[in-house]
């Protein structure tokens, strides 16, 4: 069985549209910040004067706040992974590693299958106690330390009523 990759959308490498009205400074200075420029290079390209001294102002702007954000949520957008990818990719490296007959990095890949399926968390186990119980609870809190060790011993019997369900 070879797993088979989804198609995705192309993402987007060129110039970003320009949806939101800005100056051309503005533009400019969303682009190179985009780019991974900081603030006060992001300036300079731009085309700000005293970029150093001025950094933070051009980016209180409304309008290049909105546009810096629009720009970062379609770019999260584009470049999310689902599980299923993930799921795909480990599926296609065991297939690749069972063609080499390389056990180990099989095994390697079928364990990340497993902790991205999340069967390595640990069980949930849920206890519900009944009035019956609850009256058991309260008879044993109000029990002597010497009743107690007696009904552990097994010196006085002990009886409970209840069901187990699994």
């Amino acid at each position: 069985m070879v797993a088979q990759a989804r198609k995705k959308p192309p993402v987007k490498t060129g110039p970003r549209e320009k949806s939101i009205i800005l100056t051309s400074m503005q533009a400019d200075l969303v682009d190179a910040t985009l780019q991974g420029k900081d603030k006060a290079a992001a300036c300079a390209v731009a085309g700000y004067a005293s970029p150093f001294a001025n950094q933070d102002a051009p980016f209180k702007s409304e309008k290049v706040q909105l546009a810096l954000r629009e720009a970062r949520s379609e770019l999260s957008s584009a470049a999310q992974i689902t599980r299923a990818d993930v799921i795909d990719g480990f599926m296609e490296a065991i297939n690749i590693a069972r063609l080499a007959a390389d056990p180990a990095s099989m095994i390697k890949g079928w364990s990340e299958t497993a902790k991205v399926l999340g069967l390595y968390a640990p069980e949930v186990k849920k206890i519900e106690m009944s009035m019956n119980q609850q009256r058991l609870q309260s008879k044993f809190e109000s029990m002597s330390d010497a009743d107690l060790v007696d009904i552990i011993e097994g010196r006085a019997p002990l009886t409970i009523e209840g069901e187990v369900v699994e």
